[in-house]
């Protein structure tokens, strides 16, 4: 039977001198890599699978820094998307419309049509690349909110994380073909998460207002685009919100919610609390610790990592496979549209 192609990175076929230069010359297309530490010390391991035009990856990465530039991001079919399940470690990115943290026990749907700069701790992670056309997006991603995320935890990421687990151990024992259809399979689902915030014609409720503001948090959004969006008046708006204080109140309430998820997860080495604040659109320390101490009964710094020592990563330790340098750069290129 055909099976599943498989291939695989590991920094350890390299000697130390060539690891970086290596791992670099392979993600040429994605982005620019440097080492946090000596560029001897660089570390990455990635193991993978190609299913269509889907390319799943298992890597793990020392401390590093990544920049995406515009050069990476011209030509058709460079803009894809991820689906990218962290497990383990803190990305900072710097983009456009500000600083986002992504953190442990996330999946993050990203759009990489757009320059960014990152810089993180050790990580490990699984990651989907999934052409823009795949997903139903378009609504949902744009420059000033080019990040959706779903946690592990709660039902939703809970489900999707188990399915993605489920999908790629399945790769080991059935047929190519049939790995193409439980991979169309598994799109639909995650198009079916995806769908209460892209409808464009969906009914003006207050529920789906909620869904809409909440795939929207990082960005500003506010009472004229859900009138715009919901083809619904003012006073609708209004009178849906009233109970929450208003539109405001209620964006500014959830993304506190959002803050405190993340401040509880993130390592505090690592982080600041001042740069989780202003990811979720609090850009006055002073004033973001009031209202979060009004909210919780808690200051910031009481919850900063309270949660980061019981983190328990699941890690399969999957990583193996035939050495396939090679193979698996013309993946990376096939991922950025420069095969010729």
């Amino acid at each position: 039977m055909t099976k599943v192609p498989t291939s695989q990175y590991d920094y350890r076929k390299f000697p130390p001198a060539d690891r970086l230069p290596a791992f670099r010359q392979l993600t040429a297309s994605l982005y620019e890599t440097w080492s946090l530490g000596e560029p001897e010390s660089f570390q990455a391991e990635a193991y993978g699978h190609h299913v269509k035009d889907l390319i799943f990856t298992e890597v793990e990465f020392g401390a590093t820094r990544f920049k995406r530039g515009i050069s990476h991001t011209q030509g058709d079919g460079r803009d894809f998307l991820t689906l990218h399940a962290q497990l383990a470690g803190i990305e900072r990115l710097v983009m456009d419309h500000g600083i986002v943290q992504l953190l442990p026990g996330r999946i993050y749907l990203r759009d990489w049509a757009y320059p960014f700069e990152c810089t993180s701790t050790p990580m490990y992670m699984h990651t989907i690349v999934v052409p823009r056309h795949r997903l139903a997006s378009s609504v949902v991603l744009d420059r000033d909110n080019p990040i959706l995320d779903w946690q592990i935890s709660k039902p939703d990421g809970g489900m999707l994380f188990k399915l993605w687990a489920e999908l790629v151990k399945s790769f080991d024992t059935v047929t190519l073909g049939q790995a193409e259809l439980l991979c169309d399979a598994f799109l639909g689902f995650v198009n079916g998460l995806l769908g209460g915030f892209t409808q464009k014609d969906m009914p003006a409720t207050l529920q789906s207002m909620e869904r809409y503001l909440a795939a929207r948090l990082r960005s500003d959004v506010g009472v004229e685009e859900l009138c715009d969006r919901f083809h619904a008046s003012r006073a609708t708006v209004y009178r849906f919100f009233e109970p929450h204080g208003g539109v405001r109140s209620y964006l500014s309430r959830m993304r506190m919610e959002r803050a405190y998820a993340d401040l509880r997860q993130a390592d505090p080495k690592h982080v600041q609390i001042a740069e989780i604040a202003a990811s979720w659109q609090f850009n006055d320390p002073s004033a973001f610790s009031r209202r979060f101490r009004q909210q919780f009964d808690q200051s910031p710094s009481e919850v900063l990592g309270s949660d980061f020592e019981a983190q328990e990563v699941q890690h399969p330790g999957i990583i193996q496979g035939a050495d396939m340098y090679s193979a698996y750069m013309k993946w990376f290129n096939i991922a950025s549209n420069l095969m010729p």
